[in-house]
């Protein structure tokens, strides 16, 4: 079924929820507070408004407040592209390919965010913020609907940031972050969240933005102990999601999905992948069962490019842990296992070492250079191809990918062995818009759902 064939049913439920809410967004898509007058944080935060006016019907202003800063620039995921007008990168040298680089304010109808260029390691455009006589720096765009993540470099004297550290933007900063104080890993991005206006043609992502039952779940940093971590010694950080309601107690124990991301971090995904919000619209939509999501930081072991250290770890350490203190089933079937870019290579680790821990596998961009490799048809044994029918896959990644040729190789040599794939390719480069549309689908249309053979 095609991505947006699948969600046409509840598409107009979720227009009118987004457009309800429209007005009273803050940064990030959350819901505005109640206004507390001396709150500078949420005073701050990026206003979305409701413009009815093209090119999207929606204006982001940013704000960030430093009197004394002499340069403020921001770098935001906002470079568009008809995706008609590109091909897909297929070059072993991972050159990168050209792409047009559409600022927000020529966006058309149809175009995604794609950037220039478009090559794994792509760049997103950085701007001159402008400053005020209050000290008060401010940067106004259209957008579209959907996420975008950005980040703020402040007295930069390098135009392509070289020796510059991104830092978040302090009103609005990730959830991991309170009060300056970070657990973990620091993510050095916010994100916004831009709500759908029918009228310029802009897509329905409300399943990106807050939930409209107003119910979320939780994220909570964990510290857990790793003996073969090597930095941290001994230990290692993750990112749990528990869906609105949890009940530790609960009869029926919940499905978990273990999710990896391409820098390593376990704060990626709740960040820049707005898992969160996703996993929020699909529990309240009915589409996906109430889950457990444990977001690992999958960096620190001692093989990072052989995987082995981190299997074992997983499958002898985070899995037990993660199952005797939240309330999770045992069985393999219950149990998912996902990633993009370097985490969808651990995906494969796992899928061909492992098959019989997970019940489900998500494949999305996995990289071609210096990651895993695919096993050739020949060396999988039957009794191997036995266990992956078993499983349940799905494999998908941008059309636009510089690597796409690779993930539809992957595709070509399970459907070769004999094991049903769920192919979920979109249009989209090597990036988060990407990966979002993949989990969303992934999760309605492969996890835990019941195997197609065996």
């Amino acid at each position: 079924m095609s991505h947006s064939t699948k969600r046409r049913g509840t598409s107009a439920l979720r227009v009118l929820a987004a457009l309800t809410t429209a007005l009273l967004l803050t940064a990030g898509g959350r819901p505005a507070p109640v206004d507390r007058g001396t709150d500078s944080t949420h005073r701050l935060s990026p206003q979305v408004v409701h413009t009815g006016t093209g090119p999207t019907g929606y204006r982001v202003t940013f704000r960030y407040k430093n009197p004394d800063a002499d340069r403020v620039q921001i770098k935001g995921e906002w470079y568009f592209a008809n995706p008609y007008q590109l091909s897909a990168l297929s070059t072993d040298d991972g050159t990168a390919l050209e792409t047009p680089g559409t600022p927000p304010a020529d966006w058309r109808p149809g175009d995604i965010p794609i950037a220039y260029p478009n090559s794994p390691a792509a760049n997103w455009p950085v701007a001159d913020m402008r400053k005020g006589r209050d000290g008060m720096w401010t940067y106004s765009t259209p957008l579209p609907s959907g996420v975008f993540t950005y980040s703020l470099y402040v007295d930069c004297a390098d135009d392509t940031q070289v020796g510059c550290t991104a830092v978040s933007d302090p009103a609005n900063p990730p959830w991991n972050e309170k009060a300056g104080k970070v657990s973990g890993t620091t993510e050095r991005t916010s994100q916004v969240y831009v709500p759908s206006d029918p009228s310029y043609g802009t897509a329905d992502y409300a399943w990106q933005g807050p939930s409209p039952t107003g119910e979320h779940g939780t994220l909570t940093h964990v510290t857990y102990p790793a003996p073969t971590s090597v930095s941290p010694p001994g230990k290692n950080y993750l990112s749990v999601y528990t869906p609105p309601g949890y009940d530790s107690g609960r009869a029926k124990p919940y499905p978990t999905l273990y999710l990896f991301s391409g820098d390593a971090t376990e704060m990626d995904w709740s960040t820049q992948g707005d898992a969160g919000h996703i996993l929020d619209n699909l529990i309240a939509t009915g589409q996906i069962p109430p889950m457990v999501v444990v977001m690992p930081n999958t960096a620190g072991f001692p093989d990072s490019t052989g995987y082995t250290s981190f299997d074992k770890n997983l499958t002898d350490t985070l899995i037990p842990y993660v199952e005797s203190r939240y309330r999770v089933s045992d069985f393999a079937t219950d149990r998912a296992a996902a990633g993009l870019g370097y985490g969808a290579s651990l995906t494969n680790s796992l899928l061909f070492g492992h098959t019989a821990e997970f019940g489900s596998y998500g494949v999305f961009s996995p990289g071609r250079r210096g990651n895993y490799t695919l096993p050739e048809a020949s060396s999988v044994s039957g009794a191997q191809v036995a266990e992956l029918k078993r499983a349940r896959v799905y494999v998908g990644g941008g059309w636009q990918d510089p690597s796409h040729d690779y993930h539809a190789g992957e595709v070509s040599l399970l459907t070769g062995l004999g094991v049903p794939v769920a192919p979920g390719f979109v249009n989209g480069g090597h990036s988060w818009f990407a990966w979002r549309l993949n989990l969303e689908d992934f999760l309605t249309s492969t996890a835990f759902f019941p195997a197609t053979t065996g």
